[in-house]
């Protein structure tokens, strides 16, 4: 299956696809030009193996995690990949999740002014957000994806049987975003996960559900504030997650995922407190408790670090002046709310 989104007038081609055809549609098409960047977690799989050995000479191993997205390591693969030789008709191959695919379209987006990048995502999380909408970064000290450009890859190819390879804890992170779009957009993708929760194996319907939901929020680069099918609203659960992943120095002791899960709730109690969302939020809890994702959020946000999470926030991208663009959900789903810095920190001191 091919999905095609026009983005800012050029084309957005994600292909679903299967290991068998991936493996022959790669060996047709790499050339000794390309560059390949795999996640190190990945060399075990027999397609990854094969490719690595062929291409050895143009591969690059990385260890898929936030900490190669500073600056440092930027430098010193452009560096390795400029020594490797490389030409404008050169491409870079990233294979592995949302850290390899953001700092490989980063790459792939300043060599040479911007070489084509074709995103094989292995994560879910990768498969159903960070592979979509043409996003690329790299952290700095004082946030998460502050060094970056909108970049869209030639293309992207997604297969499902590589989330198979995942442990578990990487599959639930994945679920945080599925779940965050069944929250900002009320579709067909809330029934399915009713029925992924008693082990119907619906992996490949939930994927291309969620792809298409984040499709129709990125028809520009564009974060326009007004309205609900803004780019933006697809933060939802990122200003406090961000916050936290931030705090926690990016470390392994909360993933991404699980740090979105823990915005969720909160941003949904914000929406609660405004009078926004009139629902109980146990319902949605027990979601992300049964997708193995934490609810409890007393280890992460208290009374005492509110103040440090807002400093963060500041720093943060969709921070504007002395405001805040914050997503809000109510009974038709996601929108943005922009709040100051200090009725955002008087709500959190309340509700938490």
């Amino acid at each position: 299956m091919i999905i095609k989104k026009l983005i800012n007038n050029e084309k957005h081609i994600i292909h679903l696809t299967n290991l068998k055809e991936l493996e022959k549609q790669l060996f047709k098409e790499i050339s000794n030009l390309d560059v390949l960047i795999i996640d190190k977690s990945l060399i075990g799989i027999r397609l990854l193996k094969k490719i690595s050995k062929k291409f050895q000479d143009r591969t690059l191993i990385l260890q898929g995690n936030e900490k190669i997205k500073s600056l440092n390591n930027y430098q010193n693969i452009i560096e390795k990949i400029i020594k490797m030789g490389i030409q404008r008709k050169s491409k870079i191959y990233s294979f592995g999740g949302g850290t390899i695919g953001d700092f490989s379209g980063f790459v792939a987006s300043s060599l040479l002014r911007g070489i084509d990048h074709i995103m094989i995502p292995t994560s879910l999380l990768a498969m159903v957000d960070s592979s979509i909408g043409g996003k690329t970064g790299i952290n700095s000290k004082y946030g998460k994806n502050l060094i970056g450009s909108f970049y869209l890859p030639k293309r992207v190819i997604v297969c499902p049987e590589f989330i198979n390879t995942l442990p578990k804890r990487e599959v639930a992170c994945g679920f945080a975003e599925v779940i965050k779009y069944s929250i900002i957009k009320p579709s067909p993708l809330n029934k399915i996960l009713d029925k992924q929760r008693e082990n119907i194996n619906l992996i490949s319907l939930i994927i291309e559900n969620s792809i298409k939901i984040k499709l129709s929020y990125v028809s520009d680069f564009m974060e326009k504030s007004s309205l609900r099918s803004s780019r933006a609203v697809l933060n939802f659960g990122h200003t406090i997650g961000h916050a936290i992943e931030n705090s926690n120095a990016y470390n392994s002791s909360i993933k991404h995922g699980e740090a979105i899960a823990i915005g969720i709730i909160i941003e949904l109690k914000v929406s609660q407190h405004l009078g926004y969302y009139k629902k109980s939020l146990d319902p949605i809890i027990e979601i992300i408790r049964n997708f193995g994702l934490p609810t409890n959020y007393s280890k992460y946000i208290s009374k005492n670090n509110i103040k440090e999470l807002i400093n963060k926030i500041k720093f943060d991208k969709k921070a504007n002046d002395e405001n805040v663009s914050f997503i809000c959900i109510d009974n038709k789903g996601g929108f943005v709310k922009n709040l100051t810095f200090k009725k955002l920190e008087t709500i959190l001191l309340q509700i938490i």
